[in-house]
C-alpha cells in the first residue's frame, strides 16, 4: 500500500479478494467462507470484495452460446450479473458484516465502520470503461484492477480448485503450480485466473494467490505469511503506479 499523497487519502484496503461465482453452487460452503472472512475482517484486515458473475452470469453465458450477443450486450450484462452476485452474498441470508457498494467512496467509509464491503462494479466499469468487451476479460482482470486502482498490495482469487494446474489437471494434486510469475500464467492461457489479468498482475507489479474457496482457512495462513495449498503468484515492480483518484468520493 502506497503512502498517502497530500489530499489524496488512501482507501486503506488490505487485500481485495475476488469471490469467484463457482463458490454459489454450494450455498452452505459459500457462508461458511463468508464467514471466514468476516472473522478475517473482525481481526483487523481490511477486506474488499470483487464479487464474480456466478448464477446470473451463467444465465448470460448460455443464451450466448446458442445466440451470439454482441460485445456490449455481453458486456453489460456481464458486469450487472457481478452486481447481483454481490447483493445476494451481501444479504444477511448469506452474512452478517458484508455490505454492498457502488462506488470506492461507500467501500472506504464502510471499511471505516469494521464492515467488508463488497463492490457493485457496473457502476465504475461503465463510467471509466477500462476492460476490452470480450469474453477473454473476466471478473479476475476487474479485481486486479481494482487492486491496482486501489493501491492495495494484495489480491487473492478464490475459486472452486486448489489453484492453477498444468494443462488443466485438476484431478492431479502433483500438477498443481505451487508458485508462479505472474507473466509465466500469463503465457499459460484461461486456467483458474484468467490470462488478461495475469498479464495485468504482471505489468502492473501486483502479486497475489489463487486459493480454493472450499478451504477459507487457506487464506488466512496466506495473509500471515504461511505456506498453504495454492498458487502463490509474483510479480516483479514496475514503473507504472495506480492513480491517487477521487473517484467514487461519497
Amino acid at each position: 500500500m502506497q503512502p498517502a499523497i497530500k489530499g489524496f487519502p488512501p482507501y486503506g484496503i488490505s487485500v481485495v479478494v475476488k469471490f469467484g461465482g463457482s463458490l454459489m453452487r454450494d450455498l452452505e460452503a459459500c457462508r461458511a467462507a463468508l464467514a471466514e472472512l468476516e472473522r478475517l475482517g473482525r481481526r483487523g484486515h481490511r477486506i474488499l470484495i470483487v464479487p464474480g458473475g456466478g448464477i446470473p452470469d451463467k444465465a448470460i453465458e448460455a443464451v450466448d452460446a446458442t445466440h451470439p450477443l454482441a460485445p456490449f450486450t455481453a458486456h453489460h450484462a456481464c458486469a450487472l450479473a457481478q452486481d447481483q452476485t454481490a447483493y445476494m452474498l451481501s444479504d444477511p441470508a448469506l452474512s452478517s458484516d458484508l455490505v454492498a457498494c457502488s462506488t470506492l467512496g461507500q467501500c472506504r467509509f464502510r471499511l471505516r465502520e469494521g464492515k467488508i464491503p463488497v463492490l457493485l462494479p457496473s457502476q465504475i466499469l461503465f463510467a471509466l470503461d477500462p476492460v476490452e468487451w470480450s469474453w477473454d476479460v473476466t471478473s479476475d482482470a476487474v479485481a486486479a484492477w481494482i487492486a491496482w486502482l486501489t493501491n492495495t498490495p494484495k489480491l487473492a482469487i478464490l475459486t472452486d480448485v486448489d489453484g492453477v494446474y498444468r494443462n488443466a489437471s485438476t484431478g492431479d494434486p502433483t500438477a498443481l503450480i505451487a508458485e508462479s510469475s505472474a507473466d509465466e500464467l500469463g503465457r499459460l492461457g484461461h486456467t483458474s485466473i484468467d490470462a488478461c489479468a495475469a498479464h495485468f498482475m504482471s505489468q502492473h507489479g501486483l502479486s497475489g494467490v489463487v486459493l480454493n474457496g472450499a478451504h477459507p482457512h487457506r487464506l488466512g495462513d496466506w495473509l500471515e505469511g504461511k505456506q498453504v495449498t495454492g498458487t502463490r503468484i509474483t510479480s516483479t515492480p514496475h514503473i507504472i503506479s495506480a492513480p491517487q483518484t477521487a473517484l467514487g468520493a461519497a
